[in-house]
């Protein structure tokens, strides 16, 4: 048992409504700060929940309104600076031209019907994209992060992932999907069953934010992942941090232990680079280099094909290249999506 407690004082004025008000915004943020912990009442909680209101009414129409936008982040082979891949990632303008990161209108979004839709808008731009791209002879597979609970959600149709592929006749090897979710309400049967379905359609599963969070053992243990995506708060300090790069490279020798590839979230500078492809990491995205791009400046990184990269060795083929070369170790019975 954990309980999260809100604690707020009376101030000369105030009625026991509002007083018990701020109890209950102290005690949300003590929920939503990890819960088994006191938060006391300050001012600014109120003013938080007002910009949240004011916020999630404009989200209830950008959808509609198109207001979303979909970039992309090249995913790089270390050991030869190839695009081996790209993530996707939303972006909000809104319509008084404000930017909006995932971190802001996702946190309003949180458990509600808006953050279903977005999930379903994201992916399903995503597999459009992808599949124009390959049309265009860019074919190089796309990332998307969908959280366990989306992917359990029973108001979406089972056969939507695949649905999608088939619409848009993207193959299945070129659509990973990274799972991210540290929520111990989530059924772990249910969500292995979910991912064993799609891994045997083809699709890459990636475990999002390793080394950040409780479930990670019992994930590897009993989830079908292919790739481990380090979390960048690892990947941050693996340089400065004697005790971070021991971490770092001990949850790589596990990954490549299990033949998995590894993805480093984060890499911001040559020095990162460097201690990553020493610690064996496979790949790797983050400003050492490129930012989120649209589609137009994507198309023109994916014609150059690579980045230079720092303290380079030899050139190796990357195994996510072109989303096209098959799962190390795929059974016999996982089939292709049906021809459209």
């Amino acid at each position: 048992m954990a309980a999260s407690i809100g604690v707020a004082f009376a101030e000369p004025g105030i009625t026991p409504k509002d007083l018990m008000r701020n109890a209950d915004l102290a005690m949300y943020r003590a929920k939503a700060g990890g819960k088994d912990r006191v938060e006391l009442y300050a001012p600014q909680m109120q003013a938080e929940v007002v910009r949240r209101s004011e916020l999630a009414a404009r989200l209830r129409t950008a959808l509609r309104d198109g207001e979303f936008s979909l970039l992309h982040q090249p995913v790089v082979h270390l050991a030869s600076g190839t695009v081996a891949a790209v993530a996707a990632q939303a972006r909000w303008r809104s319509a008084q031209g404000i930017l909006f990161t995932p971190a802001e209108f996702l946190r309003v979004a949180g458990d509600s019907d808006r953050a279903a839709e977005l999930g379903s808008w994201m992916l399903e731009e995503a597999v459009e994209q992808a599949a124009d791209r390959a049309r265009a002879g860019h074919p190089v597979a796309v990332s998307v992060r969908v959280s366990a609970g989306r992917l359990l959600d029973r108001g979406q149709p089972f056969g939507s992932v695949e649905g999608l592929l088939t619409r848009y006749g993207l193959p299945s090897g070129a659509l990973m999907i990274e799972v991210g979710d540290n929520d111990p309400r989530i059924p772990f049967d249910d969500l292995e069953q979910r991912l064993v379905a799609l891994r045997r359609l083809g699709v890459r599963i990636a475990l999002d934010g390793f080394g950040n969070g409780y479930a990670a053992v019992n994930a590897l243990r009993r989830l079908p992942v292919d790739v481990l995506k380090l979390d960048r708060n690892l990947v941050e300090g693996v340089v400065e941090s004697a005790r971070l790069h021991k971490i770092t490279s001990g949850l790589l020798r596990i990954a490549r232990d299990l033949g998995m590839q590894s993805v480093a979230d984060g890499v911001d500078g040559p020095e990162q680079v460097r201690a990553l492809r020493a610690m064996g990491c496979t790949h790797g995205q983050g400003m050492a280099f490129s930012g989120p791009v649209d589609e137009y400046r994507l198309r023109r990184t994916l014609v150059r094909g690579r980045f230079p990269v720092a303290g380079g060795g030899p050139v190796a083929q990357p195994v996510l290249a072109g989303g096209w070369i098959p799962l190390q170790g795929r059974s016999h019975d996982e089939t292709p999506v049906p021809p459209t």
